[in-house]
């Protein structure tokens, strides 16, 4: 069971001088507060600023909100912004730009859809529930606040119209009434609910039997407003849609309990002949097979949950070299890295996405090098000399590894050298990086063994 807690208390955001930098008609006299958030829904072009006239309110990212700000109802200009590769430091790019006369009392929400080519900017707006003063004249009549409100959005290319219910874990849809019913670009307003455990369930609009997504329970608690958003997932999980609980702050993503796992394998075990992967569960078929030393396999659905996994010689299978379990979560990908030398074959997990950017590669690594304890990882312009600067990433351990980080386009060299010294013992490996793809870079041992080798694959290229 998940719990859901939010605080509800809406973010005063003061700032010195605000009226005097925004447009004309802010010479109106002030009647009250409005509030404002961003939810930031394209999945492939990382960070963005959420601007009100010239003054940063937040960096957001994908599948993420700003905190709530109240600000005097008068006109503003709110903006997206972006620093692009190219962009002057004092001048990035801006994406979308939306002038709002704010409402006393009304919650705003303005979401970024679209692509980085067609950025397209929603406004969401309903009225902002004050929870604090609910809370107070509760404790005044010596009773409890015991419900909560939920609203709606739908901002996922990857669905159409949609039902979703909101129910006691467990319960089928066809037995209840949708709490929302919703298409692309759509908002429903609050609906108030007793504080409760829940189980989300989306379906195809008018077709409670189909269930395109359904959540572990969880539970809302008392005096909170939550909005509940479908987006696109991006290849953060195996999903074709992710779903949202937003409140006051940052969201939380829910689980489908019916999104498979993903494994593939990369062998870098020198001197292993090639091998074969079972789940210890199911001895009929494996999981992976006939893995040469150097490759990476395809990716393998597998059911979430505990996998106890089994390494033998490919057509081998009364030999077990190595045995480990991992934790497969719903709609995760997970590689595996069978490392070590002849005779010590042990098997390595980290967990990555395949979700990619507009702006930038995605590269990450991984050190199986069983005769390197730790090793130092340069990853540099090619007229960059190391001697000159320290490493990318310093003291990877064997058996460990680095999650994507963001390049800009272009061709780089790769260096491996041992900790704290310019020793260099793989590289320069020159590799091409392209915006959009996603790469990684695997240390192995080679047959010299004051040396290390490198794999890199394209993991864009994965089926």
């Amino acid at each position: 069971m998940y719990t859901i807690a939010r605080s509800t208390a809406i973010v005063a955001l003061i700032l010195f001088g605000l009226a005097a930098c925004s447009s004309s008609n802010n010479q109106e006299p002030v009647t009250g507060k409005g509030a404002i958030r961003a939810l930031h829904a394209i999945p492939n072009i990382g960070s963005v600023d959420f601007l009100i006239e010239e003054t940063l309110l937040g960096a957001v990212g994908f599948k993420d909100a700003t905190g709530i700000s109240e600000f005097d109802d008068l006109e503003y200009a709110f903006s997206f912004e972006i620093d692009l590769p190219g962009d002057d430091a004092d001048d990035p790019t801006v994406l979308s730009t939306r002038t709002l006369k704010v409402t006393t009392e009304q919650e705003y929400t303005f979401v970024l859809t679209g692509s980085l080519d067609d950025p397209q900017l929603l406004l969401w707006e309903q009225f902002g529930k004050n929870w604090a003063d609910e809370v107070a004249t509760a404790n005044d009549n010596d009773t409890e606040v015991t419900v909560m409100e939920v609203s709606f959005g739908h901002v996922s290319s990857a669905v159409g119209a949609v039902d979703i219910y909101l129910e006691k874990p467990g319960t089928s849809p066809v037995f209840a009434v949708p709490k929302a019913s919703v298409s692309f670009s759509d908002f429903q307003t609050a609906t108030e609910l007793l504080a409760d455990e829940y189980q989300l369930i989306v379906t195809p609009a008018g077709d409670p039997e189909t269930i395109l997504f359904a959540s572990h329970g969880f539970e809302f608690s008392p005096a909170t407003s939550m909005l509940i958003t479908l987006m696109d997932d991006g290849g953060v999980t195996t999903a074709k849609f992710s779903v949202s609980l937003i409140g006051a702050g940052s969201g939380n993503d829910l689980v489908d309990i019916n999104s498979s796992s993903v494994i593939s394998a990369v062998h870098a075990a020198l001197g292993t002949d090639p091998l074969d992967l079972y789940d210890s569960s199911d001895f009929t078929l494996p999981m992976i097979d006939n893995l040469d030393f150097g490759s990476l396999s395809d990716e393998t659905d597998v059911d979430d949950g505990e996998l106890n996994m089994v390494v033998t010689p490919a057509d081998s299978l009364g030999v077990f070299l190595s045995q480990r379990s991992i934790n497969a979560f719903s709609g995760s990908y997970n590689r595996l890295y069978f490392v070590g030398l002849p005779g010590d074959l042990q098997i390595a997990a980290q967990r990555y996405d395949r979700s990619t950017l507009a702006t930038h590669a995605r590269f990450q690594l991984f050190q199986g090098a069983a005769r390197f304890q730790t090793l130092d990882v340069y990853l540099v312009d090619l007229e960059t000399d190391i001697q000159l600067i320290g490493p990318t990433f310093s003291n990877i351990l064997y058996g460990t590894g680095v999650s994507y980080v963001n390049r800009e386009s272009g061709t780089y060299n790769v260096f491996i050298a041992e900790p704290g010294t310019k020793n260099v013992v793989a590289g320069p490996l020159q590799v091409i990086l392209e915006k959009n793809r996603n790469y990684s870079l695997t240390v192995v041992d080679s047959t010299n063994i004051a040396v290390a080798d490198l794999l890199f694959f394209d993991d864009t290229a994965q089926p």
